[in-house]
C-alpha cells in the first residue's frame, strides 16, 4: 500500500536505523525505496546488510535530495507516497496511524501525522485527534505542521502539479507543499508518529544560505492574497531579518527588487 521514499546521502550513523524504524512498522504492506545519491561513506553497505524483500536500493549520480526523492516516486509500485529522511526516526505505530486517516477519509489525497524534536520529550497525555484542514497556508502560517518525514500523498498528486523543483536545495519541501496547498485538502493527525533528530550527521545549518537555491527565489507575491499572502511575507521577511544580521546586503537586495513594494502592502 505504502511506498516509502528515502533519499540517501553519507548518511552511515542513522540509517540503520532509519531503516529499522520502517521495518518495525505495525502495518507492513510497504515497500522502501532507497535512492542513493551519490554517497561517499559506508550508507550503501549498512543498506546491503538488510535482507528483507521490501527494501530497493536504487543508485544515481549526486544531484541532492530533490532529484532523488523525485527519482523514488518514478520508482514507486504503490499509490500512497511516503516519505522518510535516512536520518529521522518512525514510531511503530506511523502507518497504521496513516492508513486509519486514509479509510475514514477516502476523498483526501494528503496527509500528515505529528512529530517531536529529538531534544524534546513527549507529552504525558496523547492527542489522536484528527483535522481535515482546508487553508493548507492558514495552518502553516502558524507552524510547519507539514514536515517531509511524517507526509503521506496520493501518487496522483504528483501527476497534478508535478514533483520536487530539482533547482531548489533549501526549502524545496516547503515550495511543493505549497504547489499542493493550493488545490488540496489536508489530513491531519495530532498523533506523534515520528522523531526529527536534531543530532544527526549533515543536517543543513541555519542561517546564510544560496539565495537562487532556496523557495524564496521563486516567491512572487504578485497576485497572492488571505493566509497564503501572509505566509510567503512572513517566509521572506524572516530572511530579510537573517541578511541583517548576516551582513548579506546582496540578498537583502536580491528580495527587495524582485518583490518591489509588494512586500510592504
Amino acid at each position: 500500500m505504502f511506498s516509502i521514499i528515502i533519499p540517501l546521502y553519507n548518511k552511515e550513523l542513522s540509517i540503520y536505523n532509519t531503516i529499522q524504524s520502517v521495518l518495525n512498522q505495525t502495518f507492513e504492506e510497504f515497500e522502501i525505496v532507497i535512492v542513493n545519491d551519490g554517497s561517499t561513506d559506508k550508507s550503501v553497505n549498512i543498506v546491503e546488510g538488510f535482507k528483507d524483500k521490501r527494501i530497493r536500493l536504487i543508485p544515481q549520480k549526486n544531484q541532492g535530495v530533490s532529484a532523488a526523492r523525485n527519482t523514488g516516486i518514478k520508482e514507486a509500485k504503490y499509490e500512497w507516497i511516503a516519505f522518510l529522511d535516512a536520518d529521522d526516526l518512525w514510531m511503530a505505530h506511523h502507518l497504521e496511524t496513516l492508513k486509519k486517516m486514509i479509510i475514514v477519509y477516502p476523498y483526501l489525497k494528503v496527509f500528515s501525522t505529528s512529530y517531536i524534536l529529538s531534544n524534546k520529550t513527549l507529552p504525558r497525555k496523547e492527542d489522536n485527534s484528527i483535522l481535515v484542514i482546508k487553508d493548507y497556508f492558514k495552518e502553516v502560517f502558524k507552524f510547519h505542521f507539514f514536515w517531509t518525514s511524517v507526509t503521506c500523498i496520493h501518487n496522483s498528486v504528483f501527476n497534478s502539479i508535478g514533483t520536487f523543483n530539482i533547482n531548489l536545495s533549501r526549502g524545496e519541501d516547503l515550495e511543493l507543499w505549497a504547489r499542493i496547498g493550493r488545490k488540496y485538502e489536508f489530513g491531519r493527525s495530532k498523533r506523534i508518529t515520528a522523531i526529527y533528530r536534531m543530532d544527526a550527521e549533515n543536517k543543513i545549518s541555519v542561517g546564510k544560505s544560496k539565495y537562487n537555491k532556496s523557495f524564496l527565489s521563486v516567491i512572487n507575491l504578485n497576485g497572492t492574497y488571505g493566509y497564503e499572502r501572509r505566509y510567503l511575507k512572513k517566509l521572506l521577511f524572516q530572511r530579510i531579518k537573517t541578511n541583517i544580521k548576516t551582513y548579506d546586503l546582496k540578498g537583502l537586495i536580491n528580495i527587495v527588487v524582485k518583490q518591489k513594494f509588494e512586500l510592504f502592502k
